[in-house]
């Protein structure tokens, strides 16, 4: 498993490195240079909104605690500290999740079944969203003229596979498939060694159905809030490429983002998506603009992003532990 990281990490690097070196680098650099702090802090602060909504959405997950101005912000700060491990950390995405969880155990007393539920809730409900906003980015790719047949032809087929990904992920969860297989092996001598964890994840089944059948207003709004979380990546390119001093359409920017979350899902073995986002980024603004550097400048700005917002994380789980002032959780549980 290491060794796949690490080779996953590799050819992240090499993919850069070799879009890199078709690229005017200096043209790059001076692009980059000119959307100078405020192009940053605006970047910056679009993504904050991003962040703030996919909090909010979680929170709404969290069914045992209030969606009040004081747990938006615990969660928002739990899933600073989270998200920093999954985008440097090489496991996937995942290597925040547990982090999360434990942070909510050991500071507000939410149990890991709850806070392990609400996680894999919010990364299908994310997943959902997402499908609806690259069906959008999608119908605008096939009516472009700018966008080839094969590049056209690529991302529908990406897009079929991530959908079928996605559906399985939901019926999964829906309809207790978990339990139903574990239900299947219960005779067996290592089912019986294994009843705690069948319990766990009974009770995670649970979880997931009274969520989606019970909570449909909190589901809703969670989903509206993961998609505004895209669209305002859509909102984020259009505004760099407006500082770059090359504006575009909002279909363009909505393509381009399109495309890049699409690759990005499909390489998620890849930390922070090495290579293969600016890749994206490179091979959509070329067929657009013509300009391929200003696909590479865009990806860059948006690693300056990311990594700011890395270090927030970083800085925030430093201190949450020891700085931060802890509450009473609600006495609720859901």
């Amino acid at each position: 498993m290491r060794v796949w990281k690490i080779a996953s990490l590799l050819a992240g690097f090499g993919l850069l490195y070799w879009i890199a070196a078709g690229v005017d680098l200096g043209d790059v650099g001076s692009l980059v240079l000119s959307v100078g702090v405020a192009g940053i802090g605006a970047v910056a602060g679009l993504y904050f909104l991003a962040f703030l909504g996919d909090s909010i959405s979680w929170l709404l997950i969290l069914t045992s605690l209030p969606v009040d101005l004081a747990w938006i912000r615990r969660t928002f700060i739990v899933r600073l500290a989270g998200e920093a491990f999954n985008n440097v950390v090489p496991a996937g995405g995942f290597a925040g999740e547990p982090v999360k969880a434990v942070i909510l155990k050991a500071r507000y007393g939410v149990r890991y079944t709850e806070a392990s539920a609400s996680i894999v809730m919010a990364r299908t409900i994310n997943m959902i969203a997402l499908i609806g906003f690259l069906m959008i980015g999608f119908v605008f790719m096939a009516t472009s003229d700018s966008i080839d047949g094969a590049l056209k032809a690529t991302a529908s087929i990406g897009l079929v596979f991530l959908s079928i990904g996605t559906v399985l992920m939901f019926l999964v969860q829906r309809y207790k498939a978990s339990s139903w297989l574990a239900s299947k092996f219960s005779g067996h001598a290592w089912a019986e060694r294994a009843a705690v964890a069948i319990k766990v994840i009974e009770e995670l089944d649970d979880r997931f159905v009274t969520f989606y059948t019970r909570h449909r207003a909190r589901l809703f709004f969670a989903l509206a809030l993961a998609f505004a979380n895209w669209v305002l990546g859509v909102v984020e390119v259009y505004v760099t490429f407006h500082f770059l001093g090359h504006g575009i359409s909002w279909t363009d920017a909505w393509m381009i983002e399109a495309l890049a979350q699409m690759i990005r899902a499909a390489v998620f073995f890849i930390p922070l998506g090495i290579g293969a986002q600016e890749g994206a980024f490179v091979l959509i603004s070329s067929a657009i603009t013509g300009v391929p550097g200003l696909g590479l400048a865009c990806a860059a700005v948006r690693r300056i992003r990311e990594l700011l917002w890395v270090l927030l994380g970083l800085f925030a789980w430093m201190i949450y532990p020891t700085r931060l002032k802890d509450t009473e959780r609600p006495s609720a549980d859901g």
